[in-house]
């Protein structure tokens, strides 16, 4: 990121301010199928890039547009990591690129600036967190269920348990967590266990 602009005409940092608006498109138009946020972001920078655009007419600013490499990853969290940074990024330059610049410019970028600082960065952060705390949840669950398992084998093996037990063990879905070996020996020993039982109960 270019952040000493102090060598930088007026006309070269609103094109910067432009292609950074542009990257962000590119962005979230690769995103914005996999989560509403992406796209409900993207309506808006569209407009962002319409008042960059109409206010470089007005002062009659070229402005040029750059390549920009764009990183797609496949899953959900690292895109929304993906954007947080991009975001930060773009805040950095703003906050870097307002001196010495007109009061009309100044007024615009402050606009994108804080649309993108109180609006973007707290939703992609709230995305985030919400993600991980169903990703939390299902492995507390996960792990909760194997406990259970663990606990109704011990109560099998022990000879407390009764052959509905044994049934419900059969049935529990985390029984091929223990899949080969482990499990058919488990399955021995609570047969073995309940044959014993029935003859002691004979």
């Amino acid at each position: 990121m270019q952040t000493n602009l102090n060598k930088n005409s007026k006309e070269e940092i609103f094109s910067l301010a432009y292609n950074y608006e542009n990257k962000g498109l590119l962005i979230y138009s690769n995103f914005k199928d996999d989560n509403d946020i992406f796209a409900q972001i993207l309506a808006i920078k569209k407009n962002g890039i319409i008042l960059l655009e109409s206010l470089a007419s007005i002062k009659n600013y070229k402005l040029q547009n750059y390549d920009h490499q764009i990183i797609t990853p496949s899953n959900l969290d690292d895109k929304l990591i993906v954007c947080l940074n991009y975001e930060l990024e773009l805040n950095e330059f703003y906050k870097n690129s307002v001196e010495d610049l007109d009061d009309d410019v100044k007024d615009l970028f402050f606009r994108l600036w804080a649309t993108s600082n109180n609006e973007y960065i707290p939703a992609l952060k709230q995305q985030l967190f919400n993600k991980n705390s169903e990703n939390k949840n299902k492995n507390e669950h996960s792990t909760n269920g194997i406990q259970e398992f663990l606990d109704k084998a011990n109560l099998i093996a022990s000879g407390k348990a009764s052959k509905d037990d044994l049934q419900n063990l059969l049935k529990n879905p985390n029984f091929s967590f223990f899949g080969g070996i482990a499990a058919g020996s488990l399955v021995g020993l609570m047969i073995s266990e309940m044959i014993n039982k029935g003859k002691k109960d004979e």
